[in-house]
């Protein structure tokens, strides 16, 4: 039961994590076309489905972390697999990859996604990280 309250938990935070992206990326954009940003035919609808899928492709996998028989750095190559895998296919849904700004345009959003994405799990692997050692330190006091 344990490891379905925590994959919910991972859930809703990438789920939350992805909202705010999405809406920080929106003010950037809606600052660069001086106010002109616009989502018509359901695109802003599309886009928020697609920030819950993308948070629960990032999200659900987290719970291949508490597997011990996973080494961590085999469970962080399928997490962020599956992670991008689904960012990716959604991405390319809904437009958020600019195809039609040309190749350059569509490397660095690819690329500025991946860096993204990467320092997230970073900071998310020095939190638990950092967390663990303060909890071996408890325990080791309790001695």
């Amino acid at each position: 039961m344990k490891i379905f309250k925590d994959i919910a938990k991972s859930a809703v935070i990438s789920i939350m994590m992805s909202m705010c992206i999405f809406v920080i990326i929106g003010m950037i954009f809606d600052q660069i076309g001086d106010g002109t940003f616009a989502l018509d035919n359901y695109k802003f609808s599309k886009m928020v489905l697609a920030c819950v899928v993308t948070g629960l492709g990032f999200g659900v996998p987290t719970f291949l972390y508490s597997m011990e028989n996973i080494p961590t750095f085999l469970a962080s190559i399928i997490h962020l697999g599956i992670g991008f895998t689904v960012y990716f296919i959604v991405a390319a849904n809904v437009g958020w990859i600019p195809t039609e700004a040309g190749i350059t345009a569509s490397i660095v959003t690819i690329v500025g996604v991946l860096l993204i994405g990467i320092i997230i799990w970073g900071c998310f692997l020095k939190y638990n990280k950092n967390l663990a050692d303060k909890m071996n330190k408890a325990i080791s006091e309790m001695k």
